[in-house]
Parts: structure tokens; C-alpha cells; sequence
């Protein structure tokens, strides 16, 4: 009798005696060849030795004995390995169980769905589709752990959506394709064309549209009245940060200033994105090499935009020192406290001012900027003094 081959998507035996090591067996607790055999006749499959055997050999199953004999394996893994099947044996050589060691564990893959599920630069198509892709890549299965995931009906970022055939096998975010091909043409020294788009509100509708010199581009403006507002700059980084891509870069009047060295530009507010011929300026030749450290350029900016990096003094309250840790790691120096440490902190740290500024507001419940250096109408302390009355005056009756 023919063998009767199995379709794509389809469970093999492979997969229900993955399944099985993957939910009943562990290190501490490997499973025997007959609790598999149960299993898998419980979920209305016959699996026999041979099967598992085979199984075992196609894997090329590890042996070892002893804890030190595993950890050696371990240690040896590849990293391009999805999975590592063991044997457990005993002293006298019989097989005592089998367990299987991931290389993208259940918590870690979960993680990826929710980054997924929860992104602030997918439709609502796109993460679907990439979360089932995902799944089937690490080779999971959808459980009553990932329920939650149906909770989530729509997507902030919506743009593009109507549009996708959504039964497709296959569906590529649109801002992950224009991320990658900025980072083509930083690689192959080019400029890049785009247009930088707004949202534009109308007839209970919204929807992304051009943005130039002379305002927003509608769709149904004539085409003869259209202005052509593409932009043309040289690339020097990709950003994620706050669950959204920048791209740092120069258009060029920016690259004739002396005062500014770089504009930041939302990749998922981009469209017509394609890579030019003109040679770009890189960000070394702007005098950018401090964005070589990622790390550090996260920390000076808690939100993206361009400005001078300065020196700071905050007083902060005692109970929201977590804030200041969640948003800046270890990068502050304390300098002063009060007698018991339990009311506040003065915090000094190197921050882009007018990205700390947007910042400082969110918190200025239990934040206060200190003068340090300028004082008076000058300083940074009156900067947001200033603003904060501007904000007040908004509520206060007339």
C-alpha cells in the first residue's frame, strides 16, 4: 500500500511525540517509550516503539548519563538547532526516558506573539498573519495559552489594512519592508525618496496623506494642482524605540546647517519609499559616531526628537526612583538626597532637552527640574516652568 503523504499544515507522528516530550516531560522528569505509547493512544493516535525509535534516530537523539555528561551536549548545541532530543540513560545502560530541549522555549515564543499581537506598527492583517507564521516556524501550536490573543480585535496602526487580502498565506508589513530597504541603501551608500505623511481627518474618516511645504497632499486634489513633495536624504540609522522605527537622517538643507546634524523621521509615517542613485553622506562624515552606541543614544533621548545633549538636575520623589530606572537604566548619578533618604533624590543625567522635555511633563507630579549651570529666564529649570503655565492656562476659566 502506498504510503499516504502528509499535507502541509498536517500533524505528523513527529509532531504528537514532540507534543508529548514538550507538555509531560522535563530534565528532572524524562518520559518513558510506554507513557508516550499512552499518550499518544489517548489523543487517538497509535504510536508503537518502531515509530518512536525512528523518531529518535531522524532527530539524532543525545545519550548521557550523568548531569555533567548533559551539560556538555548542552553546551556544544548549535545555535541554528530548533530542538535537541535526549536519552535518558541509567548506570546499567537501559533507557530510563526521553525529554526534548527547545532552543525558543514556551515563555520565549510567547513573548514574540505578544510583541506581535501588541505592535504599534502592524494592521491588524499583517500581525495575524506573522503570529501564525511565528507558531509554525518554532514549531508550536496555539493552546488554550494564547487564547488571549483573539482579545485583541484591532490594531493601532491601521493603515493599508482594508487593502490586504487577508486569506493570504503570506503577508509582509508594509513599514517592516520600508525599514528594511532604509537599511539596504544606508548599507549601499545611497539617498532614499520618500514621502513624509500626516493624518488627515474628513468626511468621518482617517487616513494617512503627504505632507510638504505648502501643506497636506489630499487624494482627491486634481492632479494638475498635486504638489510633488517628495523628499530626498541621505540615511544614517535605523531607531526602534517606544515601539516605533526612526530614521535618523539628513535631507539637504539639514546637510549644509552647522546647527542641526540630523532630522528623525517615522518610518510608519513614510510612504513611496525607494532607494536613490545620489551618494549618500554618512553619519561618520556628519560627525554622528556617538549613534554607534544604540544603547546610549536610547537612554539621552526617552522620545525621539533631535536636539542638543545636555547635563540635567531633577529632584525626584523617593516612591517613583523605578521611573527613573525603567526609563534610564543605571545612567544617572545621584548627588544629593534628603536626611533619611525617604522623601526625594537629586538625579543629575545627560539628556536631548527637548526630547526630556515631553519627559519631564508626564512626570512633573513627582519630578522638578533643578537649576544647574544657566539660571534665571535662561535656564532649562523656566523652559518648563513656562510651559507648565502655558498648559495651565488652558484649563483656567476666563
Amino acid at each position: 500500500m502506498a504510503r499516504v503523504e502528509k499535507r502541509f499544515g498536517e500533524r505528523n507522528n513527529d509532531d504528537i511525540i514532540r507534543d508529548i516530550l514538550r507538555e509531560y516531560s522535563s530534565r528532572e522528569n524524562p518520559i518513558s517509550a510506554k507513557s508516550i505509547i499512552d499518550k499518544a493512544e489517548k489523543g487517538g493516535t497509535e504510536i508503537g516503539r518502531t515509530v518512536i525509535k525512528g523518531f529518535l534516530n531522524r532527530m539524532k537523539a543525545e545519550e548521557y548519563q550523568t548531569d555533567e555528561e548533559c551539560d556538555e551536549i548542552i553546551k556544544k548545541c548549535r545555535g541554528d538547532e530548533r530542538e535537541i532530543i535526549f536519552i535518558k540513560k541509567g548506570q546499567n545502560g537501559r533507557t530510563i526516558g526521553y525529554w526534548m530541549m527547545e532552543m525558543l522555549s514556551e515563555s520565549e515564543w510567547l513573548f514574540l506573539m505578544d510583541s506581535v499581537i501588541n505592535s504599534k506598527i502592524l494592521t491588524q492583517k499583517e500581525s495575524d498573519n506573522l503570529a501564525k507564521r511565528i507558531t509554525f516556524l518554532a514549531g508550536k501550536r496555539f493552546s488554550e495559552l494564547t487564547q488571549y490573543r483573539h482579545r485583541m480585535e484591532n490594531q493601532p496602526y491601521f493603515v493599508g489594512d482594508d487593502d490586504i487580502d487577508g486569506k493570504a498565506g503570506y503577508i509582509e508589513s508594509r513599514v517592516l519592508k520600508q525599514v528594511y530597504l532604509i537599511r539596504q541603501a544606508i548599507k549601499q551608500g545611497k539617498k532614499i525618496k520618500f514621502n513624509l505623511c500626516v493624518y488627515d481627518y474628513g468626511k468621518q474618516n482617517i487616513r494617512l496623506v503627504p505632507y510638504g511645504r505648502h501643506g497636506k497632499v489630499l487624494p482627491e486634489t486634481p492632479e494638475k494642482y498635486k504638489e510633488d513633495v517628495h523628499r530626498i536624504c541621505s540615511p544614517f540609522d535605523i531607531i526602534f524605540s517606544n515601539g516605533r522605527y526612526y530614521m535618523l537622517g539628513a535631507d539637504l538643507e539639514t546637510e549644509r546647517r552647522t546647527d542641526l546634524q540630523y532630522k528623525l523621521y517615522r518610518v510608519d509615517l513614510m510612504s513611496d519609499v525607494t532607494i536613490n542613485r545620489a551618494k549618500a553622506v554618512t553619519k561618520e562624515e556628519a560627525g554622528l559616531s556617538q549613534l554607534n552606541d544604540l544603547f546610549g543614544y536610547r537612554m539621552e533621548n526617552p522620545y525621539m526628537f533631535a536636539g542638543k545633549v545636555e547635563r540635567v538636575r531633577i529632584r525626584v520623589d523617593a516612591d517613583q526612583l523605578t521611573q527613573i530606572v525603567d526609563w534610564f537604566s543605571d545612567c544617572f548619578k545621584v548627588v544629593g538626597y534628603d536626611a533619611d533618604e525617604s522623601k526625594y533624590y537629586d538625579i543629575e543625567i545627560k539628556v536631548n532637552l527637548n526630547s526630556f522635555t515631553f519627559w519631564v511633563l508626564q512626570y512633573s507630579g513627582c519630578v522638578e527640574v533643578l537649576d544647574i549651570g544657566r539660571k534665571g529666564k535662561n535656564s532649562y529649570r523656566n523652559r518648563i516652568k513656562e510651559t507648565l503655565r502655558k498648559a495651565l492656562e488652558k484649563y483656567e476659566e476666563n
